[in-house]
Formats: C-alpha cells, sequence, structure tokens
C-alpha cells in the first residue's frame, strides 16, 4: 500500500467510524434551544435570530431538498452529521501535516503507526462529549469546526506547495471560506490570527502582494454576500423573520447582535451577586470551562457514577490531559511555525472565549450563592477547542511511540493499542449520555402537546426557547395549527422575551392578531413627535407603526414601577380581542388593577382565546392565577375564578387520548440536559396535578369495598398518568415535594385494583435500566402491601426482604432519608420485628426534625401506624402533655 493509498483509506476510515456512530446517534427530529428555529428557518428560508446565520440556512435548504430522509428535521441534522464526520477525518490529515513538518520526518513516508495514532485521535476528536453533541443536532458548531480544520489544513498544504505553481489558491480558498463561514458562526474567524503569523513566519512578503490582497478582499465581500439573503426574505415576511432586517441598517443591528445589547468584558457576569472582584470572578469562569473539559471523556463528573469508575474517569482524564500537554510542548519544541498557528487558535478557542463569552454561573453549580447562571449548560461553545486537543493528544502519543520504537522496539505497539483505546474510550463514555438522541422525540412531543392543548384562534404566550422554536418547527415544517386569523385557525405564538422588541410587536400587527398601539398615545407627546417629524418628511409611517418603532423595552411610570413593552402588549391584546380600545392608562396601570378591570368582568369574552405556558412567570402568576384554567399543559384566560383548576373533560381527553407520549418509552437513553430535565419536570407536575384533582372527586367511590366500573376504568387511566408523572420527575428535588401523594395515590391504585404484579413489573422495567431512589422507594411500598395480601407466608417474607433492601438503599440519601424511616416503620409493624422497630424509634427521637417529618408522612397516609409511633415515644416521654395532644387528634381521625 502506498503513501496515499494509506491516507484515502485511514481518512476514509475515520469517516467512516464517525458518521456511523453518528447515523446511529442521530437526532430523529427536532431538538431542543436553537434547533426547531435552525430547521425551520432551513425549510421556509425564513430569518433566524441575530446574527442571522445565512449561509447555514442555504445550506440547510439544499439538504431539505438533496436527501431522502422522511422527517424534515432528520435531512438538516443530517448537515451537522456530515460536517462532524468530514471534520474529524480532515483532523486525521492535518495531525499528518504536522508531524511531517518536523526534522526527523522531512522527506519521508509515514509509517503504519503515524497513521493509526493519528486515525484514532481524529476519531476520539469526533466522539468528545461536547463534540458529538453537536454533530447529531441542527446546530452551527460542528460546520463551524469542519471550516476552522479545513483552513488548517489549506494554510499547511499552501506552506508544503509554496513557490509551485497556483501556490497561492489554496490561501484564496481559504480566504473565501473563511469570509463566507461568517454566515455560519463568527468561530471560524478565530483561525486569523494564529494564520496570520504562520504567514510571517513563513514568507512575510506574502503580505505585501497587493494583488492578492485585493483578490483577498473581493473574496471577502462574496463571502459575506450570504447576508443579502436575509434582506431579500425578510422583505417576504416568512413565517420566522427575527429582527425584520428589511434596510442595511437593521441588516447590521442583526449582524452585531444589536438586539442582545452591548457587554463589558471587565464586568464579569460572575460578579454581578456575589460581589466577587475582577480575578475571582474570572477564576470562577475558568472553572467552568474546566469542568466542561472534565465532561468530555468520561461519565464522571458529568453524571454520577460509582466509586470505582469515577476514579477510573479521573485517572483517565489527567491521562488525556497530559498527553496533550506534552503534544503542545513537542510541538513547539519540533516545528514553531505549525506551533503558533495551532495553538493561538487553541487558546482563543477556549481560555479566549471564557475571556469573550462572560458567562454567568453554570446550571449545575452546587453552590447556591453562585447567582446569576446561564439558562443551560453552555460546553457547546468550547466544542471545536475539545476538538482541537485531540491534535496534541495525537502529537504527544507519536512522541512516545517513536522513542520507544527507537529504544524498545517491541514495546511501540503498545502505545498505539493506547492510542486505539484512547480514541474509542469516548465512544463507550458518551453512547449513554444526552449525545446520543436516537428515539428522543421529547422536543417534538413536547411542541406538539403545547398546540393541541389550545383552542383553534388561540394566542399563546410562551417565556423562552424551548417551549418557543420547536413549536415554531412543528407550525412551519409540520404545517399543524399554523396561525390564520381570517379563517380563525391556529395559534399564533407570544414569546415574552421577543415581546420586548419593537419589530416583533409590529409581526402581531401584521398576522392580524388584535392589538393596537395607536388608541393609547394618541393625545400624548408621542402624538406631538410624530405630528412634528411627519410634517419635516422624515417619516412616512402611520402612527401605530410609528410608535411600535418608538417605544423603548422598558418604561418606568411615576411610581417607580417598570413596565416592559411585552406587558403593554399583552394589555394591548387582551383588550383588542374585547373590542376596547386601550388607554393610556390602561396600558400603565398595575397588572392587578387591570386583571379586576377587565377580565374579572362579566364582559370578558375575547375574540382570540388567550393561553400561557406553563410554568408562569412570577409577575404575571399572582395577578391572575385566580383566572387560570389548566387544559392540558397550558392555561387558559377566563372570566371566572378558577384558580389554576383543571378543565376535566378536556384535559383528560388530551392526556389520554391526543398527547404524544413518544419519548416514554426511551427517554432513559437520553435524561442529563438540563433543558430536556426541565421539559420533562413540566410535564410530570401538570399530569401529577391534574391526577390529583380526578383523585380527589373519586376518592368517596374508592371508600367502598366495590369498585364501578366508571371508577376502575378512571383509575387504570390515572395509574398510566402517575406512572408517566414519577418517570418524567429525572429532577430529584422537585419530586421530593409530590413524592408523598404520588407514591399515596400509586400504592391506593394498585391496591384497589388488585394489580401489584403489574406495579412491580412496571417499576422493575425501568430499575434494570436506571436504579433511582423514587423508584425504589414506590418498590418497597408495593412489596409491602403484595405481602399483605400474599397467603403464602415464605413468600411474603421473601418480599419484606426485598423491601428492607430497598428502603436500606434510601437511607445513605439525606434527602430520601425520611422515606426510608417511614418504609422501615411500616415493614417493621406489619413483620412483628419488635426490636429493629425499637430501634428506629430510638434513632427518630434523637433527631427531632427527623421525626417531624416521618411523623408527617406517616399521619397523612396511614393513621393507625402514626398511632403507633407516637404511642410508643410516649414510653419514653410520660409526661409529655404534647404527646397526650398529638394521640388524641389522632384518635378522633381513627
Amino acid at each position: 500500500m502506498d503513501f496515499n493509498k494509506k491516507k484515502i483509506f485511514c481518512f476514509t476510515s475515520v469517516f467512516v467510524v464517525l458518521i456511523s456512530v453518528y447515523l446511529y446517534t442521530i437526532a430523529p427530529t427536532v431538538s431542543l434551544w436553537d434547533c426547531g428555529e435552525f430547521i425551520a428557518c432551513s425549510h421556509i428560508l425564513g430569518v433566524p435570530h441575530p446574527p442571522g446565520t445565512p449561509f447555514y440556512i442555504l445550506l440547510g435548504r439544499i439538504f431539505d431538498i438533496l436527501f431522502p430522509f422522511k422527517e424534515i428535521a432528520k435531512r438538516i441534522n443530517f448537515l451537522s452529521v456530515l460536517s462532524g464526520a468530514l471534520a474529524g477525518a480532515v483532523l486525521y490529515l492535518v495531525v499528518l501535516k504536522v508531524i511531517g513538518r518536523f526534522n526527523e520526518n522531512k522527506g519521508r513516508e509515514h509509517l503504519l503507526g503515524t497513521h493509526l495514532i493519528a486515525v484514532f485521535s481524529s476519531i476520539g476528536a469526533g466522539l468528545c462529549f461536547s463534540v458529538w453533541d453537536s454533530s447529531v443536532e441542527a446546530e452551527v458548531y460542528a460546520l463551524s469546526t469542519l471550516i476552522i480544520v479545513l483552513g488548517l489544513w489549506l494554510t499547511l498544504h499552501w506552506s508544503d506547495h509554496r513557490q509551485e505553481k497556483g501556490d497561492n489558491n489554496y490561501l484564496l480558498l481559504f480566504a473565501y471560506l473563511l469570509f463566507l463561514s461568517i454566515g455560519v458562526h463568527l468561530l471560524p474567524l478565530l483561525l486569523l490570527p494564529g494564520v496570520l503569523i504562520f504567514l510571517i513566519l513563513i514568507d512575510w512578503k506574502i503580505l505585501k502582494d497587493y494583488r492578492l490582497i485585493g483578490i483577498v478582499l473581493v473574496l471577502a465581500l462574496i463571502g459575506v454576500s450570504t447576508y443579502y439573503v436575509l434582506m431579500i426574505r425578510a422583505q417576504a415576511n416568512p413565517g420566522i423573520n427575527e429582527a425584520n432586517p428589511t434596510t442595511f441598517a437593521k441588516l447590521w443591528d442583526v449582524f452585531n447582535r444589536e438586539q442582545y445589547g452591548a457587554d463589558n468584558l471587565f464586568i464579569r457576569h460572575t460578579s454581578w451577586q456575589t460581589d466577587y472582584g475582577f480575578i475571582r470572578a474570572l477564576f470562577e469562569q475558568l472553572k467552568v470551562f474546566f469542568k466542561y473539559f472534565s465532561w468530555q471523556f468520561f461519565p464522571y463528573p458529568r453524571t454520577d457514577t460509582g466509586v470505582l469508575l469515577r476514579y477510573l474517569s479521573l485517572f483517565g482524564t489527567y491521562m488525556y490531559v497530559l498527553t496533550g500537554v506534552w503534544g503542545i510542548w513537542i510541538n513547539f519544541k519540533k516545528d514553531k511555525e505549525s506551533f503558533w498557528l495551532v495553538f493561538i487558535l487553541f487558546i482563543l478557542l477556549t481560555l479566549g472565549l471564557v475571556v469573550y463569552l462572560n458567562h454567568e454561573f453554570s446550571p449545575s453549580d452546587p453552590n447556591p450563592a453562585h447567582q446569576p447562571r446561564e439558562p443551560r449548560e453552555r460546553d457547546y461553545f468550547w466544542a471545536p477547542g475539545f476538538f482541537f486537543f485531540m491534535f496534541y493528544v495525537a502529537i504527544g502519543l507519536h512522541w512516545v511511540w517513536g522513542r520507544l520504537k527507537q529504544r524498545i522496539p517491541r514495546y511501540a505497539v503498545s502505545v498505539i493499542v493506547i492510542a486505539g483505546f484512547m480514541g474509542f474510550i469516548p465512544l463507550v463514555s458518551n453512547i449513554k449520555s444526552h449525545a446520543n438522541r436516537r428515539g428522543n422525540w421529547l422536543a417534538h412531543d413536547y411542541a406538539h402537546n403545547l398546540l393541541i392543548s389550545c383552542e383553534e384562534n388561540s394566542i399563546l404566550f410562551t417565556y423562552g426557547d424551548n417551549d418557543t422554536f420547536p413549536v415554531w418547527f412543528i407550525q412551519e415544517v409540520k404545517d399543524f395549527r399554523k396561525f390564520d386569523a381570517e379563517k380563525k385557525k391556529g395559534v399564533r405564538l407570544g414569546n415574552f422575551s421577543l415581546m420586548n422588541t419593537n419589530w416583533y410587536i409590529k409581526q402581531f400587527k401584521l398576522s392580524k392578531v388584535p392589538i393596537d398601539f395607536a388608541s393609547p398615545f394618541i393625545g400624548t407627546r408621542f402624538a406631538s413627535e410624530y405630528n412634528r417629524q411627519k410634517r419635516a418628511g422624515s417619516t412616512n409611517k402611520n402612527f401605530e407603526e410609528w410608535v411600535m418603532d418608538s417605544l423603548p423595552p422598558a418604561v418606568r411610570i411615576e411610581e417607580g414601577r417598570i413596565i416592559e413593552l411585552k406587558d403593554m402588549a399583552v394589555r394591548s391584546i387582551i383588550l383588542s380581542a374585547l373590542g376596547k380600545e386601550p388607554t393610556f392608562r390602561d396600558m400603565f396601570m398595575e397588572l392587578g388593577l387591570f386583571v379586576e378591570k377587565y377580565i374579572n368582568s362579566e364582559d370578558f369574552n375575547p375574540s382570540i382565546n388567550i393561553y400561557f405556558s406553563f410554568p408562569i412567570p412570577s409577575d404575571y402568576r399572582e395577578p391572575l392565577s385566580a383566572h387560570l384554567l389548566r387544559e392540558g399543559v397550558v392555561y387558559k384566560l377566563v372570566k371566572d375564578k378558577v384558580n389554576l383548576k383543571s378543565n376535566r373533560e378536556k384535559t383528560w381527553d388530551l392526556f389520554n387520548n391526543k398527547f404524544a407520549y413518544s419519548y416514554y418509552d426511551n427517554f432513559w437513553m437520553c435524561i442529563g440536559s438540563e433543558a430536556q430535565v426541565t421539559t420533562l419536570i413540566n410535564l410530570a407536575f401538570s399530569l401529577f396535578t391534574f391526577g390529583e384533582e380526578v383523585m380527589s372527586d373519586i376518592y368517596p367511590a374508592l371508600q367502598k369495598d366495590k369498585l364501578t366500573e366508571p371508577v376502575r376504568d378512571t383509575l387504570l387511566m390515572l395509574q398510566s398518568l402517575f406512572n408517566k408523572a414519577i418517570i418524567y420527575t429525572e429532577d430529584e428535588t422537585l419530586f421530593l415535594g409530590i413524592a408523598p401523594n404520588l407514591i399515596e395515590n400509586q400504592k391506593l391504585i394498585y391496591r384497589k385494583l388488585g394489580n401489584y404484579d403489574e406495579g412491580l413489573q412496571f417499576v422493575n422495567s425501568f430499575l434494570r435500566i436506571k436504579d433511582v431512589p423514587r423508584l425504589r422507594l414506590l418498590r418497597g411500598e408495593l412489596l409491602i402491601i403484595k405481602a399483605k395480601n400474599t397467603e403464602d407466608s415464605g413468600e411474603a417474607r421473601n418480599m419484606l426482604t426485598l423491601a428492607e433492601e430497598d428502603f436500606n438503599s434510601l437511607f445513605p440519601l439525606k434527602r430520601w432519608r425520611p422515606f426510608a424511616y417511614k418504609g422501615f416503620i411500616e415493614l417493621y409493624v406489619y413483620s412483628g420485628e419488635e426490636e429493629k422497630l425499637e430501634n428506629i424509634v430510638d434513632e427518630l427521637v434523637e433527631d427531632q426534625r427527623m421525626f417531624n417529618t416521618v411523623f408527617m408522612l406517616l399521619e397523612r397516609e396511614d393513621v393507625e401506624i402514626a398511632i403507633d409511633l407516637i404511642t410508643r415515644v410516649k414510653k419514653r416521654y410520660p409526661k409529655d402533655k404534647y404527646l397526650d395532644e398529638v394521640l388524641d387528634s389522632l384518635e378522633v381521625r381513627r
């Protein structure tokens, strides 16, 4: 096999391995965060959020047309898959080029060991957690990484072929790709400083080639010209048209991210609520970066693991770090030119981004004082940096291999084996992480459920990316519940974050949502200023459009209160839907007074249904809560005081017949994402609270010995709802708040239906996938109930032993210890194990807070056992009058 054939084979091998892994784990549909917007904008050639990413959108549209995946989202996800796999393959070529520049390798053919080390390291680069995570969904980071690594290869290739005819064409192609990449993301621009240093070190005179520089400037203009597409599409008013860049001034605002405001890099965001000085605040941000770095190769500390795997993860991560750091040193010693080319890029992609991005604290920071926090983990920003760290791992491994080959040849193959392990360890470590999106339909189903919860001809107020972007995808790509005011069909989204921008408010008017920003400002200074500009010829807008463009994002009024533009928009929509002309006072009055005047009224019958997604922000929840009726996973604004109760008939139908739950079957494969956890919590809370309401309705019927068929059918459906609630509640802290009632309800349902085996089968099926405390608790409780109803005493004893094991597993967990104590008491009271029961009581009386918690759990579920507990404590403290009062109150309930 000659040199070129080796390269072709190895390049193809890296590509095939990575694309196979990516295709196996590709998101089958839309994912959370920006993906929904990118897919929808690619499909309709819309205008996404600043800075616009026009080239990405154009490429996405090409993939949408060319690739035959049935699911449109998967076609555009494949753009990232292909980009990530190609990036890994090109990194292999870059490693070879840099190693080939070392003095001992110049003019020589690379040995097989060099190729294998480059192959394994490149595969490892593509399988790093954040790289993999960004390569299986519609995001810009895989494509950005491909452009960066291609730029490196072109620069090195130019150096290898200097003085040949057409050598500068490689630089021209590099320049074109670089400026074209601005339409994807600004990250590839970080190549420029290192490339300039490289050119100066190789041949500084090239920077005096004015003809070459002139061509570069022309190519730069051609590259950035993709931004003109945004202006063209904005004029057509597509379904998604963020910032509406119809003029060059607005286009510049999009490119410059004017919507998000300027940032002062000398004021670190980690100092806002902590009062940390600049150095300490920057240090905290560096800690976040290194935490994300530690996630890349092994499960710990990204996920909690056993002790052995924890130590293996720490040892393995340090192995990568030491090998990579050594590779940096070797690159510096062996070839200064390529060192500065890659190292400057690497520093800018890692530590440089820490300084520039100026992030808040990580959402998973264990210190509660560390506020404010980012809405999600931001590791993806550093994905290209983690990718290029594996370049240095390759250089470090190659040096060790070369030394062993010279001095102890028989051991040299061990380095190749280690390189293989380092290349494929991330595959084993990350295959069960959030990077694996196989079967993950959560975002798709959540968006579907949001829309189906609303009636036709509705506006749904949402609060963030995850209840907005997937909905845009469903509407624009799936054409489901798309808003049409004339036909009174569909649902119009009102995103609270975007509603503080003028262009978004104007788009409400354009889509014929009832809204009036003219009436409130007639006769005010706005009207005077408008008339002055109209006379001067400085505006040709109508008064309402001019007002919408002129209002600031927030206004401080005389009472010191701040009214945001979104608040004015909500009031204007409500009043316009009621057929009323909003007044200036209406726009600025306190929300509670507004609710009392217009919503708490017999006249409240809006022409468009008004909904809010869950969770409702605190500034709206309190004033509106009395008039919010739950329908599915949204709340409808109604005139009656319903206090967050449910529309039973509709919600029951939605949960049981119309909601999509495809993620329920295999969601354990994809847990770990903060956004997914939050979304699942919202669904779990809705299922649980609705189930509680239904249980309260049928509770009297459950006290009877024999169940009627309608009650039995209701219990079967409630069983399904509560099962989903307990599974979807991935966040243990939130689950503790609803655990007593949820477990109690499930136990009651299984006992009344007599299907303990079905309950245990359900719990065991999920415990085999992941061991979680809430399922251990439920299994222990179900085993006690089943043991009570089992005639075989030996079988009953085995069940009680298993229940004891479950409660023992909860005991070391501080949050779950009260539940463990409660389980032990129930178990030992039933089994008659007096000595164990007395030991538990002795422990509890030594910890008053724990005793109170356990007693509360017991007395709300089983009064008899609560009386037994208090009686035992009374024997220890016979003169305690408070215990007499507690016993008397329990006897009354008995």
